[in-house]
């Protein structure tokens, strides 16, 4: 095995690699504002259903599912509304490069 240079980390020959996929859609390089939830965020390129070669096949049930239940729930319940402000608990580390580098800092194993 050679050396892989991983952004600004270089690996060397053998270590583990774990990908960080809870991060993924965080990466402040690839989204404005990564942590909060835009619903209408255009460019929206998030891996919630992989990519490539193992892109979800059941990616169009699930979007039909979401805009058919939210739609019942909110006829349902016209005045359906937050009961205060959300509460979020932000990730040790922001975006998936923040967190590679973070873990891989002074280890060969992440």
């Amino acid at each position: 095995m050679k050396p892989v240079q991983l952004g600004e980390v270089l690996l060397g020959a053998g270590p583990k690699v774990a990908a960080l996929l809870g991060a993924a859609n965080r990466d402040p390089a690839v989204f404005a504002d990564p942590d909060h939830f835009v619903a209408d965020r255009d460019p929206n390129n998030h891996l919630a259903f992989g990519a490539g070669l193992h892109f979800c096949l059941g990616s169009p049930l699930a979007r039909m599912e979401l805009v058919e239940s939210l739609t019942v729930l909110f006829e349902r319940y016209p005045g359906l509304s937050l009961d205060g402000d959300p509460l979020f608990e932000a990730p040790s580390c922001s975006g998936l490069h923040a967190c590679v580098r973070e873990r891989l800092t002074g280890q060969d194993l992440i």
